[in-house]
């Protein structure tokens, strides 16, 4: 067990007013067996009335409008977690979790690395998902700017550089070619400046994290946000404007541990 202070901060400045914005933030951490959150501020500029809910995979949305003309957009999440092994159970995967996506479709390339690497019908699940994390690791390198958002696992592969999104879509591809249930995971580790994402791999009635741009299990230093197929389904922040121009973004991430 581990106790995590976090704060999240982003904030973006348009270069002409902004007249109308709709948005969606997925920006607070998931209470679930393996994770308690104990306390948990969110605030937002310009200030709102907050609206949360919940979408088809159990993240939490906060979502409204703001009508007021603006200029900033900011949002600050704050609290602490309680977390704890990086294990939840569950008796049957969602059906979702075993099929490809768009970002998580395996094409030649993807083929071809699946080809190459031994897997047996009686391997663990999770050494399965340690083998796929080392042959993409020999495949491609950490690089920012070279993929963006819209990046699917395959076309990292033929880049042969990406980021966490792209290790990540990359072993959930692999993954779910083997016929192995795995899902997206968007969250924070402790000791990075900004979200991070990793993978989870269903075995033996339980979901084990797998991070494979670090080549380790998740543990209790890592906090869950959202889960999904894809980056798709956790996304942190989605919206709907008039106005608003050019965008320049800033986020700001702090995890520790107490």
């Amino acid at each position: 067990m581990a106790t995590l202070d976090f704060s999240y901060n982003m904030s973006i400045k348009f270069s002409l007013p902004v007249i109308k914005h709709c948005y969606s933030l997925r920006c607070i951490p998931l209470e679930c067996e393996n994770q308690h959150v104990e306390d948990i501020s969110v605030k937002v500029f310009p200030e709102n009335m907050l609206t949360y809910s919940a979408d088809g995979f159990g993240n939490i949305l906060v979502t409204d409008r703001i009508v007021m003309m603006h200029n900033e957009f900011t949002v600050d999440v704050r609290g602490t977690v309680i977390t704890g092994e990086q294990i939840t159970s569950e008796k049957e995967p969602n059906p979702v979790y075993k099929y490809p996506t768009h970002y998580t479709a395996c094409g030649t390339e993807l083929e071809r690395m699946f080809a190459r690497i031994q897997v047996g019908i009686s391997d663990d699940a999770v050494e399965t998902a340690l083998k796929f994390t080392r042959a993409i690791r020999a495949n491609i390198v950490y690089q920012s700017g070279e993929t963006g958002v819209m990046t699917t696992a395959e076309e990292a592969l033929l880049t042969g550089a990406g980021v966490c999104q792209d290790y990540s879509h990359m072993l959930i591809a692999l993954l779910r070619r083997a016929g192995i249930p795995a899902r997206y995971v968007a969250g924070m580790m402790v000791g990075e400046g900004e979200t991070h994402a990793w993978a989870e791999v269903y075995h033996n009635g339980c979901w084990h994290g797998v991070d494979p741009t670090n080549n380790r299990l998740a543990d209790e230093n890592y906090i869950i946000i959202s889960r999904g197929r894809d980056f798709a389904d956790c996304g942190i922040n989605r919206g709907l404007l008039t106005g608003g121009g050019m965008q320049t973004q800033t986020v700001r991430l702090k995890a520790v541990k107490r």
